[in-house]
């Protein structure tokens, strides 16, 4: 029994971890990234499953990889998960299984390098017990898994320059590919891997015989599964592998431009100083780790220098060179490049693989100790260091990522050293909260993801973001009202302050503010005011009654100049966004009246807000009045527009809308102007000149204009006592333009056709352009062909006279300018049809149609 538990010890061992895994699993909060990697995730499963659209081109997110994003998010999928913390939970428990699977990986290459159980436990042990990475492997599924992926591809690089077979040397390269498509830094591995096939290579060329030919075939093998395994897991290369070199190039300097606290000093992230990794991994990592690391290597350099000329026939001494090649050249490299760091060494977790590798040649050499008391001393303080690391990690539960060793002063640590970067402990603030107040409604200032991982019954008590909020969920800092508070090292990780009273009185500052100037709206018995980025709703008889029921909100973005012409475009910049909330989350009612303070959203538009429109719904959801606020001075463009037809004659009046038209834009003004004259939908048909002008979804319903609707707020402006609608035409010849108005629940209210500004021109131009010429009559119209043309007149004219086709055969001196076509019909001309709505116009009771004729030289018509 004995033999058998220290045979199987590893397992024993991997099963404790697993259990205490699962058992603090729900201790962890969400990092600030676990969301944007699941949308990458999302994204790349679309795309592989037939959204070509999927993986947008220019979202900085697609550069990562997806080999483990897209199985979490199919898992996801598979089961059905909804609700947000089952989803979160199911990530996590993944992704620290993919640790402890790590974890045995790392067993198994200690065992195959030292055939020692004991000293392969003790490495599993140690690489499983680094306090940081361990709580990283719940909430963090970019960096540890990154480096579970390293452990097990230098197991398979190990295994294959063991085994020395083609296909060993295949599965590492696939290995290493899954790597490299995890964190594009995976490149270190294959490099290092193909360097050692090359001084293979070079041996034994010196020795002669077949070892050549083996180490090419090998290099082949591996290049070969590396390539496509990439290739394969890498969505983003399916259209262009070439985009691999934007990955490479992107992600090596990590475009993101932070600060970083590193020993008392600020520094930004893209010139963090030159130790900057190697100091972070010595006052994070346990004692025992680095004791151990710091012997393997003194090992590692005897068993090299004993034997120089053969320590690359040694496999365990040629790996050890390998795993340290893999621990310095990065850090010598990102301290070169004067790389982007920050939030510690994160990004370089990876290197904690060939760190402990080089743990276990001490490990290998404490175990090796002639004399056996000496040897079991010295193996019991190894045993001994690792069990007071995981004392440690207990005694700080669940903040490991927040470990320092004791080479660090702990007195303020927080002034010193970078703390607490993602806010994971914002869960923790909320959890005590929904304990202190169990059936209360909390309106609470936190991040939503702190949020997500609360149960369900207990998230619906909780509403976040308020402008002034019941209670607030601080990240360090000792704060005067804080009823909960949580430290670690002596530094508040997270406080949970009641700001009831500080709230109260920020409404009272907010409703003198406001009444000092006038209302931008009044509706309902409620005046609205914009103040900088908020709304304030104030009404001075408030009734309890006011606060029911749902309150939304509309916001327009302000269009470029040149208004969109894609159906896409005119989504971006037309579509409002539109949101709810209750008067409870940003009202409150004191001395008798109530006041909404809503911030608004601003930072969801890439383009700047023009206008807001606001509701208040009842229970049923019917809107029981409306208002709209012009918001921001960015009516510039409506003031131009307006400045410009100052002095001109409308194309159209309508209904005292003055309408003008110019090649570019419609220009649409009212003057008085009300707020009821900006209600409803408005519409504009544009009537191409060609058919194939139409938009897809024109086409398929048979019709002969593209039509948009629209919101006045969408393309107007208020200015002053007039209304102004500006749009921009599309860069396709327009024909006729279509305005109209629905004003709500009235259908239209006026409807007025505008010709097109310089459409008609052209025509007239040609008209006059043939005064003398002799024409050829027929039909009452009289034809001239002039210069390459052919023009029909006739005047007067009906519209009856510019239906139906126009025929036009046209016969070449040389039948074979014939096109293609005509040959393939059996024809001796080219038929030239067209519709007078395509190729004329009607004007001052005259249809002039122009129809171009081909450059080939023409026998007759």
């Amino acid at each position: 029994m004995k033999s058998l538990l220290y045979r199987h010890s590893h397992l024993v061992a991997l099963a404790l971890f697993a259990i205490v895994g699962v058992a603090v699993l729900d201790d962890y909060g969400i990092g600030t990234d676990e969301k944007a990697q699941r949308e990458i995730g999302y994204a790349a499963l679309n795309y592989i499953l037939g959204d070509e659209d999927a993986l947008i081109k220019g979202h900085f997110d697609r550069l990562y990889g997806v080999a483990v994003e897209v199985p979490l998010v199919a898992f996801e999928s598979l089961l059905g998960l909804e609700d947000s913390r089952a989803i979160y939970l199911s990530r996590h428990l993944i992704t620290h299984i993919l640790f402890l699977v790590s974890g045995f990986f790392a067993w198994l290459l200690a065992y195959r390098m030292f055939g020692n159980r004991l000293v392969a436990l003790l490495a599993m042990s140690l690489f499983l017990l680094h306090p940081r990475i361990y709580a990283h492997s719940f909430f963090n599924s970019k960096d540890p898994v990154f480096l579970s992926a390293f452990m097990v591809a230098l197991y398979l690089a190990h295994r294959a320059f063991r085994r020395d077979t083609v296909w060993a040397f295949a599965l590492c390269g696939a290995g290493v590919a899954l790597l490299m498509n995890i964190r594009i830094m995976g490149v270190i591995l294959p490099a290092a891997v193909l360097g050692m096939l090359a001084l293979d290579g070079v041996f034994a060329m010196s020795r002669g015989g077949g070892g050549v030919k083996r180490t090419l075939c090998n290099a082949g093998a591996f290049f070969a599964a590396f390539a496509a395994v990439l290739y394969a897991a890498f969505p983003l290369l399916w259209e262009n592998p070439l985009e691999l070199i934007d990955v490479v190039s992107t992600l090596s300097v990590h475009p993101l431009v932070t600060a970083n606290l590193f020993r008392g000093e600020w520094s930004g992230s893209s010139d963090p100083p030159w130790d900057y990794v190697p100091t972070w991994m010595l006052i994070t990592a346990p004692p025992v780790a680095l004791a151990l690391a710091a012997l393997g290597t003194a090992c590692l350099a005897r068993i090299c220098a004993a034997d120089w000329r053969g320590m690359f026939a040694n496999s365990t001494a040629r790996f050890g060179l390998l795993s340290a090649a893999c621990l310095i050249l990065p850090i010598v490299v990102v301290a070169a490049l004067n790389s982007t760091m920050f939030n510690g060494w994160r990004h370089m977790y990876f290197l904690w693989a060939p760190a402990c590798v080089l743990a276990a040649f001490g490990l290998g050499w404490l175990s090796e100790i002639p004399r056996p008391r000496l040897r079991a001393t010295a193996l019991s303080l190894a045993a001994l260091g690792l069990a007071l690391a995981a004392a440690e990690m207990v005694g700080i539960h669940p903040y490991q990522n927040e470990y320092f060793n004791p080479l660090v002063n702990k007195n303020g640590l927080a002034e010193r050293w970078q703390m607490n970067y993602w806010e994971v402990s914002q869960r923790d603030g909320l959890q005590a909260l929904l304990k202190m107040r169990t059936d209360e409604r909390i309106i609470a200032d936190a991040a939503p993801r702190g949020l997500w991982l609360v149960p369900e019954n207990d998230r619906a008590r909780v509403a976040i973001g308020s402008r002034f909020p019941d209670f607030r969920i601080e990240a360090y800092g000792d704060h005067e009202n804080a009823i909960y508070k949580r430290e670690i090292y002596g530094v508040p990780l997270v406080s949970v302050v009641d700001a009831r009273a500080e709230s109260e009185a920020a409404y009272r500052s907010a409703y003198a503010a406001a009444r000092a100037s006038a209302p931008s709206a009044s509706a309902g018995g409620f005046d609205i005011y914009r103040d900088g980025g908020a709304l304030i709703y104030i009404k001075e008889a408030c009734a309890e009654s006011d606060t029911r029921g749902a309150f939304e909100v509309s916001m327009f973005p302000l269009p470029p100049y040149n208004a969109p012409k894609s159906e896409a475009e005119r989504r971006d910049y037309s579509e409002p966004y539109i949101f709810g909330f209750d008067f409870w989350l940003y009202g409150a009612r004191f001395d008798g009246k109530c006041l909404i303070s809503l911030p608004l959203p601003l930072e969801r538009y890439p383009h700047e807000v023009k206008a807001v429109e606001t509701r208040r719904l009842d229970e049923s959801g019917g809107v029981l009045w409306s208002a709209a606020i012009p918001f921001g001075e960015n009516v510039a463009q409506y003031a131009a527009a307006l400045s410009a037809v100052s002095e001109r004659e409308p194309s159209v009046v309508e209904s005292g809308v003055a309408i003008y038209a110019d090649a570019d834009a419609l220009t649409l003004i009212k003057t008085p102007c009300a707020i009821e004259d900006t209600a409803g939908r408005f519409n504009l048909s544009i009537f191409p000149v060609s058919g194939g002008d139409l938009t897809a979804e024109a086409r398929a319903a048979g019709y002969s204009q593209n039509s948009y609707d629209f919101r006045f707020w969408e393309y107007g402006a208020m200015l002053g006592g007039d209304c102004v609608i500006s749009i921009a035409l599309p860069d396709y010849p327009v024909r006729t333009l279509e305005a109209a108005r629905r004003a709500p629940n009235e259908g239209d209210s006026w409807k007025t056709e505008i010709p097109a500004a310089g459409y008609i021109d052209a025509y007239k131009t040609a008209l006059s352009a043939l005064s003398g010429a002799r024409p050829i009559m027929r039909a009452g119209f009289d034809i001239y062909a002039r210069d390459g043309t052919l023009t029909y007149v006739k005047s007067p004219c009906a519209e009856s006279d510019a239906r139906g086709r126009f025929g036009l055969s046209v016969f070449p001196v040389n039948p074979n300018d014939l096109p293609q076509s005509a040959w393939d019909a059996g024809l001796d001309h080219e038929p030239l049809n067209f519709g007078f709505q395509r190729s004329g116009a009607i004007f001052n009771n005259h249809c002039v149609a122009i129809r171009d004729l081909p450059d080939y030289p023409i026998s007759h018509l």
